[in-house]
């Protein structure tokens, strides 16, 4: 669920044991209660732990059957079968997210059936894992802090996603997000969950509602052994604005996040750390080296300047900076104390020059040009 797009509540397991919930097609999520049928089971286990360690193993390779004969004790046969598949989904974090429905059935053999329906299949994770880890080896470094590795994180996915139901795969999962650069809240939290996983980072995936019942999901990351929250779905400005990111909803504390989104606090490890409450009100952002120029909404959408390592704020200019990019020493941002005019500003002399006098948006530098938008039309200018 984007903060602005409330109407788009997206499709969430809701706890552990795959919880009813809806999208916006009203498509329900549900896993049923064990029917006893008469099926045929593959794999044969004797105890709970290895039916749980089978479901994993499954469940992780997105299969869409999963059968089981079970020849332990047959005590609360039932009941134990539901308590393996929860423990199953609490190991199997990424899967269980991308799963739709589930139905289950058992006969008095102990021959279990897992029917499940996933929101991608083993082509599309193949795809997702080839992307993953090209986009990793670009943006991650063997140097980086755990915060560096977040933030590089959330950065990538922010700056080329658009949040959208209108995606040819299944906007809820992570496949969708990454080869066509659009998902829902869903998406979002899964792919993050993903590559944090994949750069070393501890993760959580976490559902919960924003704006009392609307379905809505984020992460949990633990930097420097304290947890904080990061929902890269609401970092991400709607409109959509390619390329920028803002960091309201990055590393924030419980406290912080509790204005605004709810959840089941105590299925998920407390954040109490203010580390990085520095990062707040910080759009538009546009970093050289450990220097992010930013805007900051707390002072008008006057051009800031933030120090990576010690938090400092510092004002630059006195002028409303919005869509801020950069290249060679230099600044490009639509200045809204002037019309929103396309202007330059060195950051050595900290002088300012108007380019175009007319208002600017979604601003962007590739091959030694500034692409920029006069009316939803898209203009170019060739920079040194």
């Amino acid at each position: 669920m984007k903060k602005w797009l409330i109407s788009g509540a997206a499709l969430l397991m809701l706890s552990p044991t795959a919880a009813y919930a809806q999208n916006t097609d009203t498509h329900p999520v549900h896993t049923s209660s064990v029917i006893a049928h008469n099926v045929v089971a593959n794999t044969k286990v004797t105890t709970w732990d290895q039916f749980t360690t089978e479901i994993v193993k499954q469940l992780n390779n997105f299969e869409p059957e999963i059968k089981i004969t079970y020849s332990g004790p047959m005590t609360d046969f039932n009941k134990k079968i539901k308590e393996s598949f929860e423990k199953a989904q609490e190991q199997a974090v990424y899967a269980s997210g991308h799963m739709e429905s589930t139905t289950i059935s058992a006969d008095s053999a102990g021959n279990v059936t897992f029917k499940m329906k996933y929101f991608t299949d083993p082509t599309q994770e193949a795809a997702v894992q080839k992307k993953i880890d090209q986009v990793l080896k670009t943006i991650i470094k063997p140097s980086m802090t755990e915060f560096e590795k977040v933030k590089a994180i959330n950065d990538y996915i922010v700056s080329n996603t658009a949040y959208s139901t209108k995606s040819n795969a299944s906007p809820h999962g992570a496949y969708a997000l990454l080869m066509e650069g659009q998902a829902v809240c869903q998406g979002y939290a899964l792919t993050a969950y993903k590559m944090l996983e994949q750069a070393g980072i501890e993760t959580k995936y976490v559902v919960g509602y924003v704006d009392g019942n609307q379905a809505h999901a984020w992460n949990l990351v633990k930097v420097n052994g304290q947890w904080y929250h990061l929902d890269t779905t609401w970092n991400d400005p709607l409109p959509n604005r390619l390329g920028a990111s803002s960091y309201d909803y990055f590393l924030v504390s419980d406290a912080q996040l509790k204005k605004d989104h709810t959840w089941i606090a105590s299925d998920y490890p407390a954040a109490t750390s203010t580390t990085y409450n520095y990062m707040q009100n910080v759009h538009f952002a546009y970093q050289v080296n450990n220097t992010l120029y930013f805007s900051n909404t707390a002072d008008n959408d006057k051009l800031y300047k933030l120090d990576l390592t010690n938090g400092k704020k510092t004002k630059v200019i006195d002028k409303r900076a919005l869509y801020i990019t950069g290249a060679n020493n230099n600044l490009y941002f639509s200045d809204y104390s002037n019309g929103g005019y396309l202007t330059k500003l060195n950051l050595q002399t900290l002088k300012t020059e108007v380019l175009v006098k007319q208002s600017v948006a979604d601003l962007s530098i590739s091959n030694n040009y500034l692409n920029y938008y006069v009316n939803a039309k898209e203009q170019k200018l060739k920079i040194n």
